[in-house]
């Protein structure tokens, strides 16, 4: 293969993991077809089959498939496996067979995981930087983009931190937009008082959201940020429709809240447990909060 360019590391090591890659996505090509990868992993085989060949040169294949590339099909790859994972959790397999099934197509993520992460290391430049936009609001998932983390943990417990601020984000978002939508439509004889208190509130939550979401990116995590993500993390319930009374309104409000302290505290003890200092007072402030909401709604029923 063509010598690659020193800014991407050596020859030696792209040769390595590039045929390790290929054979790991041969290896699982039935898999990867399975779960919806099929044209980009067959598209990745043949540019490793061309380079390694030797009819495309080194840095001709980095401009077809450069860092970024191979980072957006490991997050696709992480994508469905954590898919995966929520599926064996949600609906257990009833049999040996469905539970090989299974473990089949976690075992095959992975390993393509571990695998263009390598490749991933090799050909990104050390002083690569992040296009503006490219951190886009995705699915919860390990990355290594050269952002600064918080090293004081292991990336084991990061990940375990990173899942479960995750549900705390969602469910802090949902209880946002429940504020936001009763702040709009209150009405009653104290439509001024619960307009305002309902604004406070929001207006905190809101804050709250970004303070999550950093902490997340600060562990290098993405963060999620789709209202489909969102619906599927969120303890809190969603409305159907407008309640009938401010009375309605403040109970739901008020079981919301608690919702939220409780999925702080569940934060607050997986931080503890890996010795997450910086998450776990994040945690004792938004219980803080939560408790204080649950008073004052209570309070004005």
């Amino acid at each position: 293969m063509s010598s690659i360019s020193t800014r991407y590391g050596k020859s030696s090591e792209f040769d390595s993991f590039a045929v390790s890659l290929h054979q790991c996505l041969k290896r699982h090509e039935q898999a990867l077809e399975d779960e919806g990868l099929g044209k980009e992993v067959r598209e990745l085989s043949r540019w490793i089959e061309r380079a390694y060949g030797g009819s495309l040169t080194a840095l001709e294949a980095l401009e077809q498939h450069g860092p970024r590339d191979l980072i957006e099909l490991k997050d696709r790859v992480i994508l469905a496996l954590e898919e995966q994972q929520r599926i064996a959790e949600e609906s257990p397999a009833v049999n040996r067979r469905k539970d090989k099934e299974q473990q089949k197509y976690a075992d095959a993520l992975h390993d393509v995981s571990e695998a263009l992460d390598q490749l991933i290391k090799v050909v990104t430049p050390a002083n690569i930087e992040a296009k503006k936009g490219d951190q886009g609001m995705k699915l919860v998932t390990p990355v290594k983009d050269g952002q600064p983390t918080d090293g004081s943990i292991g990336e084991e417990s990061r990940a375990k931190v990173a899942e479960a601020l995750s549900g705390m984000l969602a469910s802090t978002y949902s209880l946002y937009v429940k504020s936001l939508f009763y702040h709009w439509n209150v009405t009653g004889p104290h439509f001024h008082g619960l307009h305002q208190l309902f604004e406070e509130h929001y207006q905190d939550l809101h804050e709250a959201g970004d303070d999550i979401a950093e902490r997340i990116r600060a562990i290098g995590h993405f963060t999620p940020g789709t209202l489909k993500a969102f619906g599927k993390l969120s303890k809190v319930e969603d409305d159907d429709e407008l309640p009938n009374s401010a009375e309605d309104m403040l109970r739901n409000l008020k079981t919301a809240h608690g919702v939220c302290a409780s999925e702080a505290r569940k934060v607050l003890n997986v931080a503890e447990e890996v010795g997450d200092e910086v998450t776990a007072d994040l945690m004792v402030e938004r219980m803080r909060f939560h408790d204080e909401a649950s008073w004052m709604l209570g309070a004005s029923l």
